[in-house]
């Protein structure tokens, strides 16, 4: 921010003020610069200093924000107010032309209380202001105007490299592809338990100990004997006389072989004892 500070000094008691001083930083802001003007009022002993008030403005010049009001003790019974605003200038009542433009700024009136209840003022005269052009005539007038133009591209940075962050992506559609085939298989296979469950339902106990005895077949001799026992079981229900023959072959040594199995299980299919 290019700004001018205005520091101005009064006292305010039983006696007169100081005389005032005044500075600016830089001495001729341009047009639209924020100036920061700052007022400070020194209250002596016997002055409340949260009674200071001000009255007054800036002329031409438009307020962008302020006061801002900050106390500090000095010492001695003394205590500066000091009161900051930023202002510019931002209209054609202030605007300079070819050469720069002195503003005269109203001047700032002070009042605070005394202890004894009556008031104590000071007035406070802003030093003139300079305010400098941005564009002569000349270069407004211009076919071309001398703007400043960007013909350079800035340097390309990134938060994290499009290399790490496309290889990032990559592995999480892999994760996904991985996780929706999981889900696929594994619907897939309750599906076929369903069906299967859903196909043993509609057996008959007897079509089923025939199924479970010929699937034995592939498996271990212990598979077998319980198949078999099954079968049996079930065959003794019905009243069947190969339920003996199917029972005695599971537990009997040695143990039943697949074709045993097998020869069994047609028996039963068929209707004839083997």
């Amino acid at each position: 921010m290019i700004g001018a500070t205005v520091l101005v000094s009064a006292a305010l008691a039983l006696a007169a003020p100081l005389a005032p001083s005044a500075s600016f930083e830089p001495a001729a802001p341009r047009f639209a610069d924020r100036i920061a003007a700052t007022a400070t009022v020194v209250v002596g002993d016997g002055v409340d200093p949260g009674s200071v008030r001000t009255v007054g403005g800036f002329g031409p010049l438009d307020v962008l924000s302020g006061p801002v009001v900050e106390r500090h003790d000095r010492g001695g019974g003394r205590t500066a107010v000091e009161l900051r605003w930023v202002v510019a200038c931002l209209n054609e009542d202030c605007v300079p032309g070819d050469t720069a433009r002195a503003i005269a700024l109203p001047p700032l009136r002070f009042s605070a209380t005394r202890e004894d209840g009556s008031r104590a003022t000071a007035v406070v005269r802003w030093p003139a202001l300079a305010i400098a052009g941005r564009v002569s005539r000349a270069e407004a007038g211009a076919a071309t105007p001398p703007l400043r133009r960007e013909t350079t591209l800035p340097a390309v940075s990134y938060r994290v490299s499009p290399g790490t962050l496309a290889t990032a992506f990559d592995a999480l559609a892999g994760l996904l592809l991985l996780a929706a085939a999981a889900l696929a298989v594994r619907a897939l296979v309750r599906r076929q338990r369903r069906r299967e469950a859903e196909r043993l339902a509609r057996l008959t106990p007897l079509e089923r100990a025939l199924l479970y005895a010929r699937e034995s077949e592939g498996r271990g001799p212990d598979d077998r004997r319980r198949a078999l026992g099954l079968l049996g079981r079930v065959l003794g229900e019905t009243g069947s006389a190969l339920g003996g023959s199917a029972s005695r072959l599971a537990w009997s040594p040695p143990e039943p072989s697949p074709d045993e199995v097998e020869s069994v299980v047609g028996d039963v299919e068929h209707g004839t004892v083997g």
